[in-house]
């Protein structure tokens, strides 16, 4: 008869071959289930210890993600043959729909959430149900843990803030690593979410134009009558919480940082994604303004800073390798009407976006790659050199060595 066993609850596992399956009823939101093998210091040995859709097999063969349904995955594990210093073995479930306008769906909303353990020939052995869960985006449900020279399992049920990202670096993954290595949409990983689609990107781009427009009266309105600081930040903040999709608590206004106050901090659970700067409606946005939103962030470690005085929208990413470092993602004004091209460019810092930080990130690599800086580094390459070398002699006759080719570039492209 199978065992049901409360939260922190465990049972013996005399089986060396078991499945493990998790399932939920849920059809609104879309989840994961991963599994971590974990050693004696409570990390993973190495990123193939990082059991997920797109790494279904330890490089032991002692963990597999056998099955992958809409609402069902099944792990699979030979127990013998995992290695002695894999102590524990926890598995996970994680919230893959992305946040939007509507709000951050998290595991309070799964319905039916279950852990079974069965034999390799199906007979159940136990399960787990948790039966409280708050507003996380990860869930550990239960570990599989050596215990004199055999085996149990334990029922966790523990929420875990932040999402897969959060919750696989804590175990030591390398998100980057493992999703290059395993050529996996780093979105989908880092974010807990499945990278949206260009389609559906435009189609939440429309949307967010359709409620900008519905506070571009206000906008205007206060640009025209010069609204101060303080009535410009009550319509920032309506716009953040209404149309931006952040939260009030995720609106953190007056943050203290190395004793000065940045007017925004804007955070997705727990975590702080952008510090902000909010200016009178309408003031003309100069760089004395642009150096305090930003080094706000340089401070704070914070690599987005957003300046705004309500109809002009900048967002700024920032270095801070040897100097502080800003630069232009995008800027985008609001009046006398907003495009949804820009709708696009915007959406990249609602919660939705920045949900899915390598969208942000890559944007700005693309910006950042076609600069007039980047472009000359690239062209002053010896392998671009050199093919602009070979077409001067092939259309003139003339055979340049690759220096004077070079030094002829320099002086056109930087000393014009």
């Amino acid at each position: 008869m199978a065992i049901e066993l409360l939260q922190g609850a465990n049972a013996a596992i005399s089986e060396q071959h078991i499945s493990i399956t998790i399932s939920w009823q849920t059809t609104a939101i879309e989840a994961d289930a991963s599994a971590f093998l974990i050693n004696s210091n409570g990390k993973i040995r190495t990123d193939e210890d990082f059991i997920f859709y797109n790494q279904t097999t330890s490089a032991c063969g002692g963990l597999t993600l056998a099955t992958t349904t809409h609402n069902h995955r099944q792990f699979r594990a030979r127990l013998n043959q995992l290695p002695a210093d894999i102590v524990k073995v926890i598995f996970t479930m994680t919230i893959a729909t992305a946040a939007d306008a509507t709000g951050c769906p998290h595991c309070g909303m799964m319905e039916q959430l279950l852990i079974q353990m069965s034999t390799a020939a199906g007979n159940e052995l136990l399960h787990f149900q948790p039966k409280i869960m708050g507003k996380e985006r990860a869930l550990i449900l239960g570990e599989l843990y050596r215990h004199q020279g055999g085996w149990k399992f334990r029922a966790v049920g523990q929420g875990y803030n932040g999402g897969l990202d959060i919750l696989a670096h804590s175990f030591g993954v390398n998100i980057q690593a493992a999703a290059v290595s395993n050529h996996v949409d780093p979105h989908r990983v880092e974010s807990n979410s499945r990278a949206a689609s260009k389609q559906e990107w435009t189609k939440k781009a429309a949307t967010l134009q359709h409620n900008l427009r519905a506070f571009l009266p206000q906008i205007n309105s206060a640009v025209t009558n010069g609204a101060n600081e303080s009535n410009t930040r009550m319509i920032l903040d309506r716009i953040l919480i209404d149309v931006f999709g952040y939260s009030m608590d995720e609106v953190k206004a007056e943050q203290k940082i190395q004793g000065r106050k940045a007017d925004y901090v804007l955070a997705i659970d727990g975590v702080d994604v952008i510090v902000g700067e909010s200016k009178r409606a309408g003031l003309t946005l100069r760089d004395k303004h642009i150096f305090q939103a930003t080094s706000y962030g340089a401070y704070s470690g914070i690599r987005w800073a957003l300046l705004t005085n309500l109809s002009t929208w900048q967002i700024y990413h920032i270095s801070t390798q040897n100097i502080v470092d800003a630069t232009l993602v995008f800027s985008v004004d609001l009046l006398p009407d907003i495009r949804v091209e820009d709708c696009e460019r915007l959406l990249l810092m609602t919660r939705f976006g920045m949900a899915q930080p390598e969208a942000l990130e890559q944007y700005w690599r693309e910006v950042n790659a076609l600069t007039r800086d980047s472009l000359i580094q690239a062209i002053l390459t010896e392998d671009v050199v050199n093919s602009i070398r070979t077409v001067i002699k092939r259309d003139t006759g003339c055979d340049f060595d690759n220096d004077t080719v070079q030094q002829v570039l320099v002086d056109v492209l930087i000393h014009p």
